[in-house]
């Protein structure tokens, strides 16, 4: 009898798995159907590619013919729905800003944007494979960010702002961010450019960003600060910082929360009230940098300390110094100078 009812019990079982496997191919194939009936303007592409709703590299993107949208937008709409878009490689002569949206996975293979790559007020967003901008990485007010490899550099021929970039800012409201790798090749300065601050900039004020964790950062060139980091749990792998502080502070905006003036003090690494924090490999040239500090340990809190295992500082600048504040809060375990 009891073996009778265990064999009921599996052919139960097995039942409702089928059943719900068959289900959810019937949820997929009805997905598809309405993305089809709604967006795709060429068919003879895949469902996951771009090319379907009619997004191509080295084309201009506009309108959708059907929906008179924006086509940008409606591939979002498309990847909202569950379909884990790709983009072949190539240019694509626009922005891509990511506002308001949830759960959104793309592929990116070898592929430029002239503008920028925005990403606000989203959850659950990954963007898989190698991206370029020519403008900007800019995160803000977000959580459940996964990218991949990110790569901002100038080209003022082919951006769509004609300017050098902008380099990468994560910003106020922005917790559990991951990258993977993150390469900054230029920063732009000049009177007209207040909020760029630095070639990484994980900053704000009274909202900070929380857990960011990035494995690679490499910062080529930065006419403003190389690095600068406030928050709670940030954590980087490895980072290199080749030149800094070459360009202008005309036009700069303090940090927020900072004092007027300071701003201009450029520094290789700047960290200030960046909590439970830390790098396990710095490494920062000085030899063709310019500024105040190779490094600045500004203000922090001991009982919950930045940690720096081992920090390398290369070339001879007599012209720029290390400020550490007694109260820094800023713990490095082993430095070394080249």
């Amino acid at each position: 009898m009891k073996r009778n009812k265990v064999y009921i019990l599996f052919i139960i079982t097995l039942s409702l798995f089928y059943s719900c496997k068959k289900e959810k191919k019937i949820d997929q194939s009805f997905k598809i159907e309405i993305v089809d009936s709604l967006y795709t303007i060429n068919n003879s592409y895949a469902v996951d590619d771009v090319r379907r709703y009619g997004v191509f590299p080295s084309k201009s993107i506009g309108q959708h013919p059907i929906l008179l949208k924006d086509k940008m937008q409606v591939l979002l709409n498309v990847a909202e729905s569950g379909i884990k878009l790709n983009f072949p490689p190539g240019v694509y002569k626009r922005s891509l800003s990511i506002e308001g949206r949830n759960y959104i996975e793309i592929i990116f293979n070898d592929v430029t944007f002239t503008g920028a790559v925005n990403i606000k007020n989203s959850k659950k967003i990954t963007l898989k494979g190698s991206l370029l901008s020519l403008v900007q990485l800019y995160i803000k007010e977000s959580e459940d960010i996964n990218l991949d490899h990110i790569v901002i550099k100038s080209d003022t021929l082919l951006s769509g702002n004609k300017k050098r970039s902008m380099g990468c800012s994560v910003h106020t409201g922005s917790n559990n961010i991951k990258i993977n790798k993150l390469v900054v090749e230029d920063l732009i300065s000049g009177s007209n450019e207040k909020y760029v601050k630095a070639g990484l900039a994980i900053h704000g004020h009274n909202n900070e960003p929380s857990n960011v964790s990035i494995d690679s950062v490499i910062i080529l060139s930065s006419d403003r600060h190389g690095v600068y980091l406030t928050g709670d749990n940030i954590l980087i792998n490895y980072l290199d910082i080749n030149t800094f502080g070459i360009g202008s502070a005309i036009g700069m905006e303090p940090m927020e929360g900072g004092v007027q003036g300071e701003q201009g003090k450029f520094a290789g690494l700047w960290v200030k009230n960046a909590h439970n924090s830390g790098i396990k490999k710095a490494i920062i040239n000085i030899e063709n940098s310019k500024g105040a500090y190779s490094v600045n340990f500004d203000i922090g809190e001991s009982f919950r300390p930045f940690k720096i295992d081992t920090l390398l500082i290369e070339g001879n600048n007599l012209s720029l110094k290390k400020r550490i504040l007694k109260r820094t809060g800023v713990n490095v375990r082993t430095l070394l100078n080249k």
